[in-house]
């Protein structure tokens, strides 16, 4: 599952309005708008976030120092990656600087063509830019954003230019071609006439300089960055690939602001529905509404088997009878108004290339089994106390579950899982975290936790490395076991889908989180923007280059153009 804190994957929290604003007051107040101000011909505002997660800032441009959903949206349109995996995670040679990648040795040697681009200052993109992005990772070490995902930097071997746009990348060992081509090459190539000189500590203070930022190879250039409120994108005229129909590409932060109010005030031109307000939102009058593919994710119960005071969360069955506790149909019709689906192991339902047999059929042995639950309970030795609560030598069978704060649809789902595992006598207790504070927790901060529930999308091959093994860059949970090392390691170096799917198989036996749905975001929008299907993809990417415009909001030659 490529994506090192990926935090697109763990922010996702879903678009929803203020938890102290009603279903009712908001659709009155979008219903009673006044008409919105004229648009900007050629213009689309949207909030960071859009179709991801709800907006908030921009705090970093540099692809080698941050992953964050808001960040990242922002980053490739300004750079474009090695490798650019489409919708059906395939690889894209349209969408890539790559226009051709190969194999010839069963993954230890790949030659890359790259496209005789320029970046906007009309420099010419070449291999050396390749090789000077790939120097820089290695500089960086643990510091680089995806360290580890993908074997990137330690499976690099050599790294040599061919030509001006032949690069040939040799690995230290043989890998599964179709792990490494959707995970290790998704790499954002920098400017190396911008970059080269500075030190690292200086890319590290100038990640929100809008003067370093100013070069790009994408679809668009920066044109304006006020950190904390918004930036601009304008089309880079040099670009190579598909051009851009619209002129400019505004970004709202909409930092403790609602989406769809900003959209009625005629601020922002798109924005998520909340899922109570789908079946209002479709019949509003002068909105466009739109569901989008996926989701390729879902949400994750992370359970820290270091834990001091939550020992039990080590022992497979308490972590199973969890699993067969909670009724995740309870969870899609309260939290996600019927727009999800249940979810029992790693591989996305969605993702339906990648899942095995058993996760086609739903993992009938993990759906909501109460007695089961209760019987695997029993067969570890906790026994229901007076309350209800069970307890073994002493001990309640009680553990915390953090969550970011204000995010009303991730409470709803918890506060079901939590009247789920009273019924089989485990205690549960909430508590919010600012999400920052929540990462901060589960990365190492020094403070203990039990759980902790956060959104995850998954960005490219769907193999659980980087989260279930021992040495995983994002194994938050501290979870340990030798068959799943073996299995995650056979799913990099073989090919074909059978390791695959024996480690996703294993892996939902094991529960070493807790998978949980997560619902499928539709957007409402301005009738005459066009193509924001197209633009968001289920593996978190945006592409605005598809984007196109009528009616008002079209400037003259567009507008005549349609």
């Amino acid at each position: 599952m490529p994506g090192a804190d990926r935090f697109r994957r763990d922010e996702r929290a879903l678009s929803v309005t203020n938890a102290h604003t009603t279903g009712a007051m908001l659709a009155a107040a979008i219903i009673c708008a006044a008409a919105a101000p004229a648009p900007t011909c050629g213009t689309v505002v949207l909030p960071s976030g859009l179709g991801q997660a709800d907006p908030q800032a921009v705090n970093s441009l540099n692809p080698l120092l941050t992953s964050l959903t808001y960040n990242l949206q922002i980053m490739q349109q300004i750079y474009r990656p090695l490798v650019w995996l489409d919708r059906h995670v395939n690889y894209d040679p349209g969408a890539s600087l790559a226009s051709a990648v190969t194999t010839s040795d069963g993954g230890r040697t790949w030659h890359f063509t790259i496209k005789p681009w320029h970046w906007s200052d009309g420099v010419p993109v070449t291999a050396s830019d390749v090789l000077f992005t790939f120097e820089t990772i290695r500089r960086l070490g643990p510091a680089y954003v995806s360290y580890g995902i993908g074997g990137i930097p330690d499976f690099i071997a050599d790294v040599r230019s061919d030509s001006r746009h032949d690069v040939t990348l040799t690995l230290d060992r043989s890998v599964n071609p179709d792990w490494f081509l959707r995970t290790g090459l998704s790499i954002m190539v920098l400017p190396e006439h911008v970059y080269r000189g500075m030190t690292l500590e200086q890319m590290r203070m100038r990640q929100t300089d809008p003067d370093l930022f100013r070069v790009s190879d994408g679809p668009f250039m920066l044109d304006d960055f006020v950190v904390g409120r918004h930036l601009t994108l304008v089309r880079n005229p040099l670009y190579g690939g598909t051009k851009p129909a619209i002129h400019r590409l505004v970004v709202d932060f909409l930092e403790g602001g609602s989406p769809l109010q900003a959209l009625r005030a005629g601020e922002i031109d798109a924005a998520d529905i909340p899922f109570r307000l789908w079946d209002l939102a479709r019949a509003l009058p002068g909105f466009a509404t739109t569901r989008l593919d996926g989701p390729f994710g879902y949400m994750v119960l992370y359970l820290n088997m270091h834990s001091a005071t939550a020992p039990s969360l080590r022992d497979v069955r308490v972590r199973r009878a969890i699993a067969l506790a909670i009724d995740q149909a309870e969870m899609i019709a309260l939290a996600w108004h019927g727009q999800a689906g249940e979810v029992h192991g790693p591989v996305p339902p969605a993702m339906t290339g990648f899942v095995s047999q058993a996760a086609r059929e739903g993992y009938p042995s993990l759906r909501h089994d109460p007695a089961q639950a209760r019987a695997l309970l029993d067969e570890a030795g906790w026994r229901p106390g007076p309350d209800g609560i069970r307890t073994r030598n002493g001990r309640a069978l009680r553990f915390s579950i953090g969550v970011s704060a204000g995010v009303v649809d991730r409470l709803v789902e918890l506060q079901v899982a939590q009247r789920n595992l009273a019924a089989v006598g485990i205690a549960v207790d909430l508590h919010g975290l600012e999400f920052n504070d929540l990462i901060a927790t589960m990365r190492g901060n020094g403070h203990d936790w039990e759980g902790n529930m956060i959104g995850q999308t998954i960005e490219g091959y769907p193999d659980g490395q980087q989260f279930f093994s021992a040495d995983g860059a994002s194994n938050y949970g501290h979870y340990e076991d030798a068959k799943m090392d073996a299995l995650n390691r056979a799913v990099v170096s073989d090919a074909g889908a059978q390791a695959l799917q024996a480690a996703q198989d294993y892996t939902a036996g094991q529960q070493p989180v807790i998978f949980l749905p997560d619902g499928a975001i539709s957007l409402l929008a301005r009738p005459e923007v066009h193509g924001l299907r197209e633009m968001e993809s289920p593996l978190g990417s945006w592409s605005p280059e598809l984007l196109s415009l009528s009616g008002d909001m079209a400037c003259n030659a567009e507008r005549a153009a349609r």
